[in-house]
């Protein structure tokens, strides 16, 4: 079963080399920063300004992406005795991407070099403005090119035209890094141990999942290399806030980043500022970061409660338009930082594209989540008309329309779906518009063992286009199920697969199991676990999706 698993990844089983690339990524084969085009110019600049003492600052969004990224950017130039400024936009009155405002403040702060993270590729006035007033732009960012490009000092982005780069799937905290890996290769500048920039490899890990963009090639390595170095992080913060979890380093897995620590960044950006959380990615000092850390926990949870509110109210909007092949809701009081995750946790349930808004007398400000098949920044590109900004990639994207509009560019959105539809064969057509698991393999009784999930286990760090393997197990006999949980919304059960009892569970699954008694027969979709409790091992489900078994 592993072997086919590997197939699906694209991995050829039957080459131990290329087999033994995925399951020990090895470091020493992520490419050279240097491949970047304007690479070389955007660091010699850099060095000039070190070694001038200018000023220089750094520009960031203010998702987990790119607070993980400033944080690389900024703690790379702390280790070389640069102390860089700082500007992170506010969600609520500047929003996404560069803004003339800011660019004023930063003159006037005296700063010549700017370094943009995670923004900037579609910022033309704004470079306009830097060359202008002497700022010397360096935009590092991985977003799609929209429109002309911006007159920057340098633009390295592996999605920039004619850029050379091998791998297409940095995320802006991958492009960061690659900037300070070059940046620390001119080895007559500083004394920095060999490799040092390696202790920024826990930031580019967690930015990297939180994106969620591909585990695989380049990405893989630096996810795989950054969870052991979590697991040995230099950064106070980034302890205190595992701890605080009650995460333990031996514990840390790529959901860790993704569903513990990449909520706490994000929170503090998605309802408050952003800088809360890059200054305790930045702190040095333990008791400011149990403060910091206490804080974003707080306001996470507070998160968590309006998530749930505008999820409800979404959802009862979907009922209307069901039939759709992109979803669209909007809500004049819903927080423009939460938006985002309902999109993606509805994007999820439905398996269709969404987009959510928040939605004011003037303007609409949204987020979008696609699904793997769906390309939304060509939807939005499409739909430009009736926009006044929008950028992103593939999967994800930001945008703001006047409200008058709102209907006009939801008929123009499902006008594309159908352009797009019309030049897919019927079975695509069929996978698209059909709402279902599709499990990785089938496995039978025999094969559901502890060793089993262990092999899975050797596939880490799951992610985009590596997700845990989903299975299928079929006529099973339900024997135990236990509702549990807050509002008994999970499900624990028990099933006998040929003779053998697996314990298993269900999340957020009350509705799921309604029709289903024990002693019935099914066919369960799951994902294996390795449960660990007093030193001892057992194999574990997490059921997915439950399916009456069909006589034959």
């Amino acid at each position: 079963m592993i072997d086919q698993l590997l197939e699906n990844r694209g991995v050829d089983s039957k080459d131990k080399e290329d087999v033994e690339n995925f399951l020990r990524p090895d470091y020493s084969k992520v490419h050279d920063p240097f491949l970047f085009e304007q690479m070389a110019i955007a660091t010699e600049r850099v060095w000039r300004a070190i070694e001038d003492k200018e000023k220089i600052y750094i520009y960031s969004d203010y998702d987990a992406d790119a607070i993980t990224a400033s944080a690389v950017v900024y703690r790379g130039l702390n280790a070389l005795g640069v102390t860089p400024g700082i500007y992170i936009p506010d969600r609520f009155s500047e929003g996404y991407g560069l803004n003339l405002a800011a660019f004023e403040k930063i003159k006037a702060d005296g700063a010549t070099v700017v370094i943009t993270v995670d923004c900037g590729t579609n910022s033309v006035e704004e470079a306009k403005f830097c060359k202008e007033n002497g700022i010397d732009l360096i935009i590092t960012d991985h977003h799609e090119v929209t429109a002309e490009l911006p007159d920057a000092y340098a633009l390295i982005n592996p999605k920039r035209p004619g850029e050379k780069y091998p791998y297409h799937e940095l995320t802006g905290v991958g492009v960061a890094y690659k900037f300070i890996a070059a940046l620390y290769s001119d080895r007559t500048h500083h004394q920095l141990p060999e490799g040092y920039e390696k202790w920024l490899l826990d930031l580019v890990a967690i930015g990297t999942v939180a994106d969620c963009h591909s585990l695989l090639g380049e990405n893989r390595i630096l996810v795989s290399y950054g969870i052991q170095v979590l697991r040995k992080t230099k950064w106070p913060g980034l302890r205190t806030l595992l701890q605080l979890a009650g995460v333990e380093s031996k514990d840390i897995v790529a959901r860790t980043l993704g569903f513990v620590l990449a909520p706490r960044i994000n929170a503090a950006g998605r309802l408050e500022h952003a800088s809360g959380a890059f200054d305790l990615l930045v702190a040095d000092d333990i008791a400011q970061s149990s403060v910091l850390a206490s804080a974003l926990d707080a306001v996470n949870k507070r998160r968590q409660l309006l998530t749930e509110t505008v999820m409800s109210e979404a959802k009862a909007q979907i009922e209307l338009i069901s039939d759709k092949k992109i979803l669209l809701v909007a809500g004049t009081d819903w927080p423009k930082g939460v938006v985002g995750l309902v999109a993606g946790k509805l994007a999820e349930e439905y398996q269709r594209p969404v987009l959510a808004m928040n939605k004011e007398d003037e303007f609409c400000t949204g987020s979008a989540r696609s699904t793997p098949d769906f390309n939304i920044v060509d939807a939005l590109i499409y739909s430009k008309d009736y926009l006044v900004k929008f950028g992103g990639h593939a999967a994800a994207a930001g945008f703001t329309l006047r409200t008058e509009h709102l209907d006009k560019f939801y008929d123009q959105l499902l006008k594309f779906q159908e352009l797009q539809n019309s030049e897919l064969n019927d079975s695509d057509k069929d996978k698209i518009q059909e709402k279902f698991i599709e499990a990785e393999a089938e496995v039978f009784p025999e094969e559901l063992t502890l060793q089993v999930a262990k092999d899975i286990e050797s596939l880490e760090p799951f992610g985009q286009d590596n997700n845990r393997p989903k299975l299928v197990i079929r006529n099973v006999l339900l024997e135990k199920m236990n509702a549990v949980g807050k509002d008994k919304q999970h499900i624990q059960l028990s099933i006998n697969a040929g003779g053998k009892t697996i314990k298993g569970i269900a999340f957020s699954a009350s509705r799921m199991f309604q029709p289903f008694k024990l002693g019935d027969r099914v066919d369960l979709f799951f994902e294996t676990m390795v449960d660990s409790w007093q030193d001892m091992e057992s194999l574990k489900i997490r059921v997915v999706d439950i399916k009456p078994t069909l006589s034959s």
